[in-house]
C-alpha cells in the first residue's frame, strides 16, 4: 500500500513538471525568451539586494549595541575570542547545540556545544566562566 501511494505521489511531481513545462513553452511561444529571462535576472536581484539590506541592517545593529569597530568585525566573521562575552559569543556563533552547566562555590561555568559530529561529539567547545568566554577546544 505505501509503495502505490509513493508511486502515485511520484506521478503528480511528473504532471506537475509537465504542466509547468507546457505552461512556460506557451508563454515563450507568445512572447519570446527575453521576458523570461529578464524577469528570472530581476529575482534574483532582488535576493541580492535583500541580503545586502539584511546584512547592512546587521551591522547597523551591532555597530549601536557595541560601538567597538573590532568587535561587530570580529562577530561578524564569526569568530570567538578569550574575554568574550556570552552576548557576543551568541551573536558571533548563534545559540550552541547542546550546554554543559555547573554551578560552584564561586562561579558558574557553562560550556557551549557547536558543530555536532555525533553523540555528545562536538568539533567546538567553549567553557564560559561568569558568561565570559574562558577557553575552547576545537577539533579539526
Amino acid at each position: 500500500m505505501a509503495n502505490k501511494r509513493g508511486q502515485n505521489g511520484f506521478l503528480g511531481v511528473l504532471i506537475a513538471v509537465g504542466l509547468i513545462f507546457c505552461v512556460q513553452a506557451g508563454i515563450q511561444e507568445s512572447i519570446g525568451t527575453a521576458l523570461p529571462i529578464a524577469v528570472v535576472i530581476g529575482i534574483i536581484v532582488l535576493v541580492l539586494l535583500y541580503k545586502k539590506q539584511k546584512q547592512r541592517k546587521r551591522i547597523e545593529y551591532l555597530n549601536g549595541k557595541y560601538a567597538d569597530p573590532t568587535i561587530v568585525d570580529h562577530i561578524l566573521n564569526h569568530r570567538f575570542w578569550q574575554g568574550q562575552t556570552a552576548e557576543q559569543l551568541l551573536d558571533s556563533l548563534g545559540y550552541p547545540h547542546g550546554m554543559d552547566k555547573k554551578l560552584l562555590k564561586t562561579m558558574k561555568r557553562e560550556v557551549w556545544k557547536y558543530n555536532p559530529r555525533g553523540t555528545n561529539r562536538y568539533g567546538l567547545r567553549l567553557t564560559l566562566d561568569n558568561d565570559v568566554v574562558s577557553s575552547w577546544d576545537q577539533k579539526q
